[in-house]
């Protein structure tokens, strides 16, 4: 793995939220550890420790028989990215897994399951005994994309909750009839929700048409449900760098 400037990436291990101190001491679990054999990690290697909460750290790793330990050095305190809520029918659960690996790279702090009527056509669909093994991928994903903070990943929702919910900022729908997105406020929250295959029944686009879904085109071609939320994932990324460089 490749980090900045082509330098070798220093290997990032996860630790539990709350458990990182300066100067203290931290056992990292079998996952980890299992993660930094593969990794081929060495006696005193230089670690970056996150807990996917905001809280980074320096650290040194000491390898003491089947045991792993992090001395941990300066730690920081990361502020929240600006909301990117993906609202997704859940189709295809190994799909859906790869959407949210990709879409944390990209950005996303929250991704809510959808339960719309066309998804539950779909034979191995997602269903609500995966969302723990989502979750647990999402915080894997830290390790290769260096972001400090590890979306929710929020139980599959019915429409009428979802709904229920208000959403401040922009609100898109994912329609390739739809417009090309308008410039977003840098920092400006924002939801895009995302169609099953076939698309959402006219009456589930009536509900997101009166909860103020705008529908926009994020390519020319029909997408699938995980090509669809990283396109929209990747353009609200660019437009926000573009807006914070100018």
């Amino acid at each position: 793995m490749v980090g900045r400037g082509g330098q070798a990436a220093v290997k990032t291990v996860l630790v539990p939220a709350d458990s990182l101190v300066a100067d203290s001491t931290v056992v990292l679990q079998a996952e980890e550890r299992q993660h930094l054999r593969v990794r081929r990690a060495v006696h005193g290697e230089a670690v970056r420790v996150c807990d996917g909460h905001g809280v980074v750290a320096e650290g040194r790793l000491e390898l003491e028989g089947r045991r792993a330990i992090v001395v941990v050095g300066p730690v920081e305190r990361v502020a929240p990215p600006p909301p990117l809520v993906l609202a997704v029918a859940g189709g295809d659960r190994e799909r859906f897994g790869w959407l949210v690996e990709k879409c944390v790279e990209l950005g996303a702090t929250a991704i809510i399951p959808l339960d719309t009527e066309r998804g539950h056509h779909v034979a191995n669909r997602l269903r609500p005994s995966h969302i723990a093994r989502l979750a647990n991928r999402a915080r894997e994903t830290l390790k290769q994309c260096d972001r400090a903070w590890a979306p929710e990943i929020h139980r599959v929702t019915p429409l009428e909750d979802f709904f229920a919910t208000p959403r401040p900022g922009s609100r898109f729908l994912a329609d390739r009839a739809g417009s090309l997105p308008a410039d977003i406020p840098l920092g400006d929250p924002v939801t895009v929700a995302v169609g099953p295959e076939g698309g959402f029944t006219a009456e589930e686009l009536a509900g997101f048409s009166a909860a103020g879904y705008r529908p926009v085109c994020f390519g020319t071609a029909v997408l699938r449900f995980e090509t669809a939320a990283m396109a929209a994932a990747a353009y609200v990324s660019i437009e926000r760098k573009r807006g914070h460089d100018e």
